[in-house]
């Protein structure tokens, strides 16, 4: 399925990353729904090309009523991106506030599997999916000074990883693991930090666009290092 024809979602619409990919999937694919951050679930259609909706990402119940939803307004979806998720620097492990560890887990790790759990019956049932995880070059070699962070971001990977173990045949799941990814809240909380390797969100997305749109099937499992 060529990207024109399919029904995009990405979570954490409104954020940095999230924002920049709903400008570029807007007239490249045949729809885009962004997620919002929201107690409850509201649908906010903009145009033909783009809709928004609002939702708890780490509540179970409220992802699935977002996905019915999505399905009563369209029909079907073709690809979700789990963008939605946080970063903090909390110092060495020794000293991270308690509170640090469960709020990186269910920024990072409980939205994305919450998502997953209720869209793998959709993809199953069309015989057509594209899960695209964010991951972190921290989930995969430490950060220092970051550990819930890491911590949570390998949650995202292992889980990830598990899908395409798991998949049928009927979808794919793949991890995006940028380096960094160069953003003002990034910029924010590392100011010493050289930036020049850093990725841009445009960068991400051309990379994105590439595993959607294309005439063979990604390797299920594979992580896109960008």
């Amino acid at each position: 399925m060529q990207l024109a024809d399919q029904i995009v979602v990405i979570t954490g619409a409104n954020g940095a990353v999230g924002s920049a990919l709903m400008d570029y999937f807007k007239g490249r694919c045949r729809h885009v729904v962004g997620s919002l951050r929201g107690s409850d679930v509201d649908w906010r259609p903009v145009d033909a090309q783009h809709s928004y909706i609002t939702c708890d990402l780490a509540d179970r119940v409220t992802v699935n009523f977002m996905v019915t939803e999505i399905l009563r307004h369209l029909d079907a979806f073709h690809a979700w991106i789990n963008v939605a998720g946080g970063f903090s620097m909390d110092g060495p492990i020794e000293s991270v506030p308690a509170d640090s560890w469960p709020k990186m887990f269910n920024l990072n790790y409980l939205t994305t599997l919450n998502t997953c759990q209720a869209i793998l019956p959709v993809f199953k049932e069309q015989g057509f999916g594209r899960i695209i995880n964010f991951g972190s070059a921290a989930g995969e070699s430490g950060m220092a000074g970051a550990a819930p962070y890491a911590m949570s971001k390998a949650a995202v990977h292992n889980l990830t990883l598990t899908l395409a173990a798991e998949s049928d045949g009927s979808y794919t799941a793949n991890l995006i693991i940028p380096t960094m990814i160069d953003t003002p809240a990034n910029r924010a909380a590392m100011p010493d930090a050289d930036t020049k390797s850093w990725t841009s969100p445009e960068a991400i997305a051309d990379r994105i666009a590439t595993i959607l749109d294309t005439s063979e099937d990604p390797r299920n499992g594979e992580k896109f290092f960008v």
